[in-house]
């Protein structure tokens, strides 16, 4: 009779390895999500504002090809991000005067004119070039933070990045969005309404 009736401190304790296990699990889940974004943990400021993650999507609209003698700079440019599809790559100089060894200023399209996505993206010999050139744009942004935080890969902080948009009000679609940030040597500067900017920023791999 008793193997009809299980011993109920036994029953106690496959109870309590259960819940332990699903905790174990959701601990290794919730260490996996911190990297989701662009291969980056993000820590946010107490002021900034939780990032609307979007689904990715297809582009629409193929992709352009790179000049053929793109810099390994380009070449690591993604021909996609979510929805949008890499179309024109023009060499500028917008911040010539902060003395980058390469600068370009990149449309990404979902076939919307309206919702491209202008990158400038610019490259210095050293961290420390580009972390004062990011800290100069970054103090001469006008706007209302949206959100902001620190960049890391493999646990270590690699730069910074923040999103504004003009205005005090809440951001809409069709409020005109820029994003800022640096990866180590490189600046990148995405600039469009805010629905894109937002949706290509938080997906954009470098």
């Amino acid at each position: 009779m008793s193997d009809l009736n299980p011993n109920p401190s036994q029953q106690s304790s496959t109870g309590r390895n259960v819940v332990v296990a699903i905790a174990a699990i959701a601990t290794i889940l919730a260490l996996v999500s911190a990297f989701a974004w662009p291969g980056w943990a993000i820590r946010k400021s107490d002021t900034a504002v939780q990032m609307t993650q979007t689904q990715s999507a297809s582009p629409t609209i193929a992709a352009s090809s790179l000049p053929a003698d793109a810099s390994a700079l380009l070449n690591a440019l993604p021909a996609t991000v979510g929805s949008f599809a890499r179309q024109t790559v023009t060499s500028t100089q917008n911040w010539a005067g902060y003395k980058p060894i390469e600068e370009y200023t990149v449309i990404y399209s979902n076939g919307d004119s309206a919702q491209d996505v202008t990158l400038v993206l610019a490259q210095w010999e050293s961290s420390d070039d580009a972390t004062s050139t990011y800290a100069e744009l970054r103090d001469a942004l006008d706007g209302q933070v949206q959100a902001r935080g620190t960049i890391k890969v493999s646990n270590t902080a690699t730069g910074k990045y923040v999103l504004v948009t003009d205005g005090d009000g809440d951001p809409t679609d069709t409020t005109k969005s820029e994003a800022l940030w640096r990866n180590d040597t490189v600046v990148f500067q995405a600039t469009g309404v805010y629905a894109s900017v937002n949706a290509f920023y938080s997906r954009f791999p470098l």
